[in-house]
């Protein structure tokens, strides 16, 4: 319970900054820790805890600390009570807000919204892995950290696979099983809460609400809710009927939002690979999975991606330009499946001096450097994220092809090592190339397109254990 003053209590290691919002049973605030120094969000029970309330804090922060570590699920910090009995849960602080209020005013474009599903879906995937199920997925619970990126989060009423289903959910965001139930779910329910919560990424409302707006009218309150219910039970899931969403983004969505359970994905890391195949169709590149012991990127994608050009009719011509031959797509696959070996040996101990025009030398992993042998010198892959939202065209006149990516984590220091992936796959004795810029203009390759490899190298001379590749469409 908050002091008779209004103020926040007294947590041991954190000074009180602001409120950030209520909540039925809690409020967030914002705190600065003192050590180490960072800004926290606290989610404080409203009212002194009791055996049931104790319990759900608890549960929550367990949950949340089995599957933080993930990079697009809300860290939890710490969790305790105060001297006056009220349970705090001490979270990561996301400055960007939510998607819902992102929402109010904002879209994202179809290629945003299969960049943020994938990172989303991996989220989701790691949970279910753990056999912790959401239960409430909705924009208001997507977070956008001080990087832009998305942030799964409030896991208060997930439960496990096995134990006692929650009873909570959001009408709008929840599937026809668990209105009909009146709550619980699995994964297959969750995933379509994500499937409704991307879809508004595109429309700006849940599906049956945009689909059926013009029913739902001028209805407020608990009799809005009552027929949004009943809407979402009888009516047919609605088309999006937007000419700038391709038919390949309405077929996934309406997959996952699919009446029947056991018509949608069977897991939200095939979700993900969904949209992956989709995403390198439409625009010449992936956004990798982030999900331990998984590659980032299906084996059959570039196949796959070819395939779906020259069987669908319905395939955007401007994109059918993009797939190369079947060499190049053996050689993208052995380029993924070798680049740890490749570059664990492979650079030269002055890449922390590397400027945009520098190169280094990709060594053979049989020889040894005899002046530059020391393990302080040695370029290793660790727990660093892979760039994202690579893309890459040609110039107007063909002369040149431009590469743009995002560091997901930008630290100082931060350089990029990036070299051409070609017909012959990796080549051990072949130059890479280092640059502390996010972008590149180089020489088109012989073919149909030209692909690249970038890898994440920080000052501590560790790197993204897998390469982010894209390719760019010769017009």
């Amino acid at each position: 319970m908050e002091a008779m003053d209004g103020t926040p209590p007294q947590i041991p290691g954190y000074a009180f900054a602001q409120k950030l919002g209520s909540g039925s049973e809690a409020n967030v605030y914002l705190y600065q820790q003192l050590s180490p120094s960072r800004q926290v969000a606290i989610k404080v029970s409203r009212g002194t805890l009791d055996l049931r309330a104790a319990a759900r804090f608890r549960s929550e922060a367990n949950f949340m600390g089995k599957i933080s570590s993930h990079p697009y699920i809300l860290s939890v910090y710490e969790s305790g009570v105060t001297t006056t009995g009220n349970g705090y849960t001490v979270f990561e602080y996301a400055p960007g807000g939510n998607y819902k209020t992102f929402l109010e005013s904002n879209r994202l474009s179809a290629d945003q919204m299969l960049t943020v599903g994938i990172n989303l879906a991996s989220a989701l995937f790691t949970a279910h892995r753990e056999g912790i199920i959401h239960r409430d997925i909705k924009p208001s619970n997507i977070l956008i950290n001080a990087h832009g990126m998305p942030m799964l989060s409030d896991f208060g009423i997930a439960g496990t696979i096995y134990g006692r289903p929650g009873i909570g959910y959001t009408i709008a965001w929840a599937p026809p099983e668990v209105l009909a139930k009146n709550g619980g779910g699995n994964e297959s329910s969750d995933i379509y809460s994500l499937g409704a919560t991307l879809s508004a990424m595109l429309m700006g409302q849940s599906p049956y609400e945009y689909g059926y707006s013009a029913a739902l009218g001028a209805t407020r309150g608990k009799n809005r809710g009552a027929l949004l219910r009943n809407i979402i039970l009888t009516n047919p899931l609605p088309k999006l009927n937007r000419p700038d969403i391709p038919q390949q983004v309405e077929r996934i969505l309406r997959k996952a939002l699919n009446k029947t359970p056991e018509d949608r994905y069977y897991s939200a890391y095939d979700f993900a690979r969904d949209m992956q195949r989709a995403q390198q169709e439409l625009y010449g590149h992936a956004t990798p999975t982030t999900v331990e012991g998984e590659p980032p990127f299906p084996q059959n994608l570039y196949t796959q991606a070819q395939t779906n050009v020259q069987v669908s009719p319905t395939a955007p011509k401007q994109r059918s330009t993009w797939a190369k031959p079947l060499a190049i797509v053996v050689s993208v696959v052995v380029a993924i499946a070798a680049v740890a070996l490749v570059f664990t040996y492979a650079i030269m101990p002055n890449m922390d001096s590397a400027s945009d025009n520098s190169s280094v030398q990709i060594k053979n992993p049989g020889t040894r450097d005899q002046e530059n042998d020391s393990p302080d010198s040695a370029i290793t892959t660790g727990s660093v994220p892979s760039v994202e939202n690579m893309t890459g065209s040609y110039s107007a006149d063909g002369s040149s092809v431009q590469f743009t990516w995002v560091n997901p984590d930008p630290q100082d220091g931060d350089s990029y090592v990036w070299s051409l992936v070609g017909d012959a796959g990796i080549d051990s004795n072949a130059q890479g190339t280092t640059t502390t810029d996010t972008h590149i203009s180089i020489e088109p390759a012989d073919g149909s397109q030209t692909c690249i490899q970038v890898s994440l190298i920080r000052t501590d001379r560790q790197m993204s254990q897998n390469p982010t590749i894209a390719c760019a469409a010769k017009p």
